[in-house]
């Protein structure tokens, strides 16, 4: 007895170097990663629940000393500082996650599978992109128990959506290169590591005045510090123009500096395994 198997007909074929099969890819990559993540326990807490807890926790114990120092409620500057801090130490769990799938091998095989090269790492910037909003929403719906306010209404909480996903997409791209430079390599713990020192020295405590002289300009123009500015300004309709611009020129540097061999050493991982 012999018989046949029977294949649906194909109705679609799309090459995988247009920007159809590029935009499909990406969205399954960006779907799996979400997943994984939303299947993860250390990282739904790291991405939500510890953040705003450091939130609760910091209003609790330097609420009032802090604004007996300086005037106004920390509400306005401690909650922008734990939303971006919250989204760049989910890019350092992001950075792990990644140099194990490498070592795993799961890279390189998904390098020789018929679908367009880039959408790898775009869908892991869209997975990065819908992680931070996320984050960055929580924390602020977490503020408002605290009493921070966003003046400018609907059109403020999108400025600030985008100011942290600028800020988190291109630290981002810094700890995936970071991540991809080698399978015994460490320097992303020390990012982490460094991620909550940088907390300590920023204007979302006390503004730079309160540091000493010598550390007062490196707290002030340090990327957290110019973000959390520009943040608080859409919040209370404070000033806008200079820390924006500083946030924009940030992220541009990391940007330029790190997309290069980001792409590089994803390469690398795919074809080494």
């Amino acid at each position: 007895m012999t018989g046949t198997l029977d294949f649906p007909a194909r109705t679609a074929h799309h090459p995988e170097y247009t920007v159809r099969s590029l935009l499909r890819a990406s969205g399954l990559q960006a779907g799996r990663i979400l997943y994984k993540w939303g299947t993860d326990t250390a990282t739904l807490l790291q991405s939500l629940l510890f953040p705003a807890l450091m939130v609760l926790l910091f209003w609790l114990v330097l609420d009032r000393s802090v604004s007996d120092y300086s005037g106004t409620s920390t509400a306005f500057s401690m909650v922008p500082m734990v939303a971006l801090v919250g989204a760049m130490s989910g890019a350092s769990i992001s950075g792990l996650g990644l140099r194990r799938e490498r070592t795993s091998g799961l890279l390189a095989k998904m390098w020789v599978l018929p679908v367009h090269r880039a959408s790898a790492m775009l869908g892991r910037l869209a997975a990065e992109a819908v992680r931070i909003v996320v984050t960055v929403s929580a924390v602020l719906l977490v503020g408002t128990a605290i009493g921070f306010r966003i003046d400018s209404g609907l059109a403020g909480y999108l400025a600030i959506v985008l100011i942290a996903l600028l800020f988190g997409l291109s630290f981002s791209i810094m700890v995936t290169a970071l991540a991809l430079r080698g399978r015994e390599s460490r320097i992303v713990e020390w990012v982490a590591i460094g991620t909550n020192l940088a907390m300590f020295f920023n204007t979302g405590f006390v503004p730079a005045s309160a540091y000493p002289g010598w550390l007062e300009p490196i707290v002030r123009y340090q990327p957290l510090s110019c973000a959390v500015e520009a943040i608080k300004g859409f919040a209370v309709d404070g000033a806008l123009a200079q820390p924006l611009l500083l946030t924009a020129a940030w992220s541009a540097l990391l940007i330029a500096v790190f997309t290069g061999p980001t792409l590089s050493g994803y390469r690398r991982a795919t074809q080494r395994g």
